[in-house]
């Protein structure tokens, strides 16, 4: 067997796609999920436009937060609570009750841990002068 090992600084999301193919049929054989199905709720404006939202991957018990996001001009109010509380419910009347998400230390440890999430791990310097940190909710 001749195979070679290649570096591609600019992957295609095409030939990425092959891999995560293959962890996905490794993960489903393992454990009988298909892969993860993303949900999103969005904060849009008179105009339509997006000006905030949630995205979860949905996966056996749990649903990771791939991304909360608030405009600055909407931030304080609230919006991003409404955001994580109806992605929530969405989840856990879906059997997904276990949820849980990643925050750098400059951006909203202590609006997660004000919501009821717990560090359950952290990364410290993960840039300069910053840690990341691991964190989840049981519904």
């Amino acid at each position: 067997m001749n195979l070679t090992l290649e570096l591609d600084e600019h992957p295609t999301p095409e030939d990425f796609r092959r891999v995560l193919d293959g962890v996905r049929a490794f993960n489903r054989t393992q454990t009988g999920n298909e892969r993860p199905r993303t949900v999103a709720y969005f904060l849009r404006d008179a105009d339509g436009q997006i000006v905030g939202g949630v995205q979860g991957s949905l996966w056996g018990r749990s649903t990771h937060i791939d991304g909360l996001w608030v405009d600055e001009k909407y931030r304080g109010r609230g919006y991003g609570a409404k955001l994580m509380k109806a992605i929530e419910e969405y989840a856990n009347a879906h059997a997904h009750p276990l949820v849980y998400l990643e925050t750098a230390s400059f951006q909203a440890l202590p609006f997660y841990e004000g919501l009821g999430y717990e560090v359950f791990g952290e990364l410290p310097e993960i840039t300069t002068g910053h840690a990341l940190y691991f964190l989840k909710k049981e519904l």
